[in-house]
């Protein structure tokens, strides 16, 4: 197997292993989603953000908890959400590379296609 084949299977290998980044990102940020919105409606049950207490102490329904969590949950999904969009621009750049090596292989396999049929002809 020559070096170009092993490039090319190397790009590919890569590009396989961006889309399974971004697929499993993708999935982080659906269940991130969900329990965000899980506490959001748990949060709303017990009264809502408006019924926290103004002395931490005095909480006697643990709502803080529940919107400290949620801060933090909405903080993590913004960041899934910038890694998402680097995860799909690189493997968008991957497949170009892929399709620019698999076009120059394609090319090179014509032309040698070619030569066989030039020695064919002079052959006969």
């Amino acid at each position: 197997m020559n070096s170009r084949s092993n490039f090319h299977r190397t790009q590919q290998w890569q590009l396989a292993e961006r889309q399974r980044y971004l697929s499993e990102l993708e999935a982080l940020g659906e269940r991130v989603r969900a329990d965000v919105e899980r506490l959001h409606e748990e949060i709303e049950k017990v009264g809502g953000a408006d019924a926290l207490p103004s002395n931490k102490r005095l909480d006697p329904l643990f709502i803080r908890p529940l919107v400290d969590r949620h801060e933090k949950l909405m903080r993590s999904a913004a960041e899934i959400d910038a890694q998402i969009a680097e995860a799909r621009a690189a493997v968008e750049a991957s497949q170009q590379e892929v399709k620019l090596i698999e076009g120059a292989l394609v090319h090179r396999g014509l032309r040698f296609e070619d030569r066989l049929t030039r020695r064919a002809r002079r052959s006969i």
